[in-house]
């Protein structure tokens, strides 16, 4: 497969990344266009955008869309691949990304970066892989109830107060000093939350929770390897709860968690299914995708197999 063989559009969050992507993304344009590489391209204007912007494209005949930018914009085209009820728009269309904002999470499932040359083979001859999403249901900041995809994690606790911080805060010393000085501060004042798990309508776990991380992807966090045995293609969710941990074990478990090796802990369980329900007689705060969309007493994640093409 060539370029040529798609009409592509690039969304380009220029905001991402504490606004390196801009510049990072304008130096590769040109030096794509001298090697006679030209696209179409969109800079989003705000949150939602790449959303708005991927649906319109694809039912203007767009066969492929690039994601440049973190994993929030990655997560923003991905559901604009959907229509408002979660049907496909062109099942035909393929997905690319290009990381270039602050975690890249996703992307480290497939090595991919952002030099030159790996964006060159992406645009020119890229592998097809089929990969599950994740459909999301939660009450959105306004109070409503909201459905919406992720293609990589979601976690509630913890991992989820880490982002919320990274977010509110400057992102320049880039992804993994970020998340890890958030980590540091959060961990200090954090207090694990009283949760009841249920995976496949089933309740597996009742009881305090430092973390609890559903996954379709393996990693989060800025490189932790927290699903290390993730498939995007097994119609699976990954589940890794990390029960009532203390501090002390989680800083002495904390190059396990970038290694992936947390798992051999006994207070960190894996478990695989179709949908998995949080519930919490508390509302809790839940992060997706590097995002925080919402909150709620209860939030559901239910498996989508086979859903969208990824073209990298």
């Amino acid at each position: 497969m060539s370029l040529l063989n798609y009409k592509t559009l690039c969304l380009v969050n220029p905001a991402s990344a504490n606004g390196r992507t801009r510049k990072a993304w304008l130096k590769t344009e040109q030096a794509l266009a001298k090697r006679g590489i030209k696209l179409d391209v969109y800079f989003t204007k705000g949150p939602g955008d790449a959303t708005i912007e991927t649906r319109k494209a694809l039912q203007n005949g767009y066969e492929r869309i690039i994601s440049v930018g973190g994993d929030g914009t990655l997560n923003e085209v991905a559901n604009g691949f959907f229509d408002s009820n979660q049907q496909p728009i062109n099942p035909e269309a393929g997905l690319s990304f290009i990381p270039m904002g602050t975690g890249g999470d996703f992307s480290r499932m497939f090595g991919l970066n952002s030099d030159l040359s790996t964006i060159c083979r992406l645009l020119t001859d890229p592998r097809p892989y089929r990969c599950d999403l994740v459909l999301t249901t939660y009450t959105n900041w306004q109070g409503d109830p909201e459905k919406r995809i992720l293609i990589n994690e979601a976690d509630v606790g913890l991992g989820c107060e880490t982002v919320f911080r990274v977010n509110r805060n400057s992102k320049a010393l880039g992804g993994f000093a970020s998340f890890l000085l958030a980590f540091l501060v959060t961990m200090i004042v954090y207090r694990n939350l009283e949760l009841v798990i249920k995976v496949d309508d089933e309740t597996i776990y009742d009881g305090k929770t430092g973390v609890i991380v559903v996954g379709n992807g393996g990693y989060f966090g800025g490189g932790v390897k927290v699903a290390p045995d993730a498939k995007i293609d097994d119609g699976l969710l990954e589940i890794i709860l990390a029960k009532d941990l203390k501090k002390m074990d989680l800083v002495l478990n904390l190059t396990n968690m970038y290694k992936g090796t947390h798992l051999k802990h006994p207070q960190v369980e894996r478990m695989i299914g179709r949908k998995v329900e949080i519930l919490s007689k508390d509302d809790i705060r839940f992060e997706m995708d590097g995002e925080t969309p919402g909150h709620g007493s209860s939030i559901l994640f239910e498996i989508m197999p086979d859903a969208i093409t990824l073209l990298l």
